[in-house]
């Protein structure tokens, strides 16, 4: 197809779609489009299209879809690729990917521009690179390996869950190394670190493995903070939410996870206040505290919300007397973290006879350093992990401090009143 066709095919294209459409902005938008395509002008095309799969005007219509199969795809070797990854997403999102179907020709659509991307990539760069470093670099690429991730993460929506799940692992595995933190990591811009969290997150979820859904879900947080910012964007309301429960269901669930405090400083916590899930803020502010009657309160409330924690409430019952034997160390003066097994049993709740068992826990956990007195039946703490602290954790360690202070104060004018013929000998 020559030039001259291919403009006229658009302009035939953009005509039809904006007499389909009463929408005044769009109408002006497709008009930009042509314009912008016809003097060649891709970097101002580009902004259009931005602000075209943008508007509310175009969602739920077949419109976005139609915009990037008749026209996106013609040229989008000129434009730059990420992009062109987000368009095609942007056109994907009306799609319900409940149904397999959807599922299907998002795969195929993506698997389509992902070998147009390597093969513009080979034609641009052929002559600069020698055959071995033009392998290694398009695999390096940020375009090839975003769409990839975008790829991964839809094998994900597929309800044919072992082939595609072993199809998601396989490209993961491929990527994994290129995020890793090593000397041969390769930089990528926080759109892509944040599709690759994505999509973990998204395997992590199915897999009901809570400890790096939530490591990967806080990663995630940080990139998309890098991305919405540059953009000037921020998540809604509703994806806000959605995210929060889970890391939120994910930090109750995780074996490994006993500080919460990213979580709890991060304004993404303060949406789930308000709403239907203001129970589970309320469970997660009581975990982080180790207040058993608060947690036990709103642990009754989440069960009928949530029946997942009906099914872990043994081990949600475990997790929260471990934060308040926390707790409970973190009560003690600094200079006198000593801890009877009778006052443990009494202040955690648990048995006398589970206390050493539950000392032990956190021990291996690396919550707590010490030993144990078996003689005294006491703990004795020499270190603390560092977690954050709501007000009323910080009025005790305000307290430590000055009960320190005032100590030190002592000790020194003591020293001064009957050490004074010690200094002077000196």
């Amino acid at each position: 197809m020559s030039a001259m066709e291919v403009d006229s095919d658009v302009s035939t294209v953009l005509a039809t779609l904006r007499s389909e459409t009463e929408n005044g902005d769009l109408i002006n938008l497709f008009y930009e489009l042509e314009d912008y395509y016809e003097r060649k002008l891709w970097h101002q095309l580009t902004l259009s299209l931005e602000e075209f799969y943008r508007s509310k005007a175009s969602a739920g219509t077949s419109v976005r879809t139609r915009i990037y199969d008749l026209f996106v795809s013609q040229f989008s070797s000129k434009l730059n690729q990420i992009q062109v990854v987000d368009f095609l997403l942007a056109s994907l999102e009306d799609l319900d990917l409940t149904k397999e179907e959807n599922v299907e020709v998002g795969i195929e659509k993506l698997t389509e521009l992902q070998q147009n991307i390597r093969t513009n990539y080979l034609k641009t760069n052929s002559n600069s690179h020698q055959v071995e470093d033009l392998e290694k670099s398009i695999e390096d690429d940020e375009a090839v390996v975003y769409v990839a991730l975008q790829l991964a993460r839809f094998y994900l929506y597929s309800n044919q869950r072992e082939t595609q799940l072993k199809a998601s692992d396989e490209i993961l595995d491929s990527l994994n190394k290129k995020f890793e933190s090593s000397y041969e990591k390769v930089e990528f811009q926080a759109k892509v670190n944040a599709a690759y969290y994505l999509t973990n997150c998204q395997l992590y979820k199915i897999r009901e493995d809570y400890n790096h859904y939530y490591s990967n879900g806080l990663l995630y947080l940080s990139a998309i903070a890098t991305v919405n910012k540059s953009a000037n964007q921020t998540l809604d309301i509703v994806e806000q939410q959605r995210l929060c429960y889970d890391l939120a269901i994910s930090a109750l669930l995780g074996d490994k996870i006993y500080n919460f405090g990213e979580l709890i400083l991060h304004d993404i916590l303060k949406s789930l206040q308000g709403s239907q899930w203001e129970w589970l803020y309320n469970l997660i502010q009581f975990l982080n505290a180790g207040n058993l009657e608060g947690f036990s309160k709103w642990l009754a409330v989440g069960k009928d919300k949530a029946p997942i924690l009906e099914a872990h409430e043994v081990f949600l019952q475990q997790k929260i007397i471990i934060m308040s034997l926390l707790e409970l160390i973190s009560l003690k003066p600094a200079t006198n973290k000593v801890l009877q097994f009778k006052e443990i049993s009494d202040f955690t709740g648990a048995p006398l006879n589970d206390v050493e068992h539950l000392i032990i826990k956190c021990f291996s956990l690396g919550l707590i350093k010490g030993y144990i007195n078996q003689i005294e039946s006491s703990l004795i703490v020499t270190w603390l992990q560092p977690r954050i602290l709501n007000l009323d954790q910080v009025k005790v360690l305000y307290d430590h401090l000055n009960k320190w202070d005032s100590g030190v104060e002592k000790l020194g004018n003591e020293m001064l009143q009957n050490g004074g013929s010690i200094w002077a000998a000196n």
